[in-house]
């Protein structure tokens, strides 16, 4: 590394490129990684389409460590339709809620409808009303809203108040940051 003194005295221009060259690798590989996730995920999308399951997961795992949302969400296709020889519903349920968790709004339809068809270890009416109101607030997403007027039919009004509840506390964490 070189030096950024000269002689006893702090040399300030260089103390300063020297920051804004730290500033700009971190700038750098910040956007690099954001492109490299994108590509990893169009590479799995396009994997995806050919039917090429087990290319589409490679490249979506690889995506998803960067908490790639939509290729989370697609993790979470793979194993719910059972696209790579079974059907793994615990782990479409895992990438469903990391996706949902990381605001993509159909990971939380797709979670919700988990939740509602009772598919899923913790499935419950409240968690599929809340995932299911998440996603159409989110997305102003129709289907999501009749899914979840659907499951209001069977559910009763302090569950209904419950699942609200639940989901303006996470619209309160993942927009403001306000932790209850």
């Amino acid at each position: 590394m070189k030096s950024l003194y000269k002689g006893d005295a702090l040399n300030m221009s260089e103390i300063k490129r020297y920051f804004l060259s730290i500033a700009m690798a971190f700038f750098l590989v910040g956007t690099v990684q954001a492109n490299n996730a994108d590509e990893l995920f169009e590479s799995g999308y396009e994997a995806f389409v050919k039917r090429d399951y087990i290319g589409a997961e490679r490249h979506w795992k690889l995506a998803s460590k960067q908490d790639h949302a939509r290729a989370q969400n697609g993790l979470g296709v793979l194993y719910r339709d059972g696209d790579l020889g079974e059907i793994r519903l615990e782990d479409a349920a895992l990438w469903f809620t990391k996706s949902a968790n990381n605001g993509y709004a159909f990971a939380m339809f797709n979670l919700g409808m988990l939740y509602k068809n009772g598919v899923s270890r913790g499935a419950s009416d409240i968690a599929a009303y809340r995932w299911l109101l998440l996603a159409n607030t989110v997305n102003f997403d129709e289907n999501a809203k009749f899914q979840a007027d659907l499951l209001s039919q069977r559910m009763d009004r302090r569950s209904i108040m419950t699942a609200r509840e639940q989901a303006q506390l996470w619209i309160d964490e993942f927009f403001y940051g306000v932790s209850n």
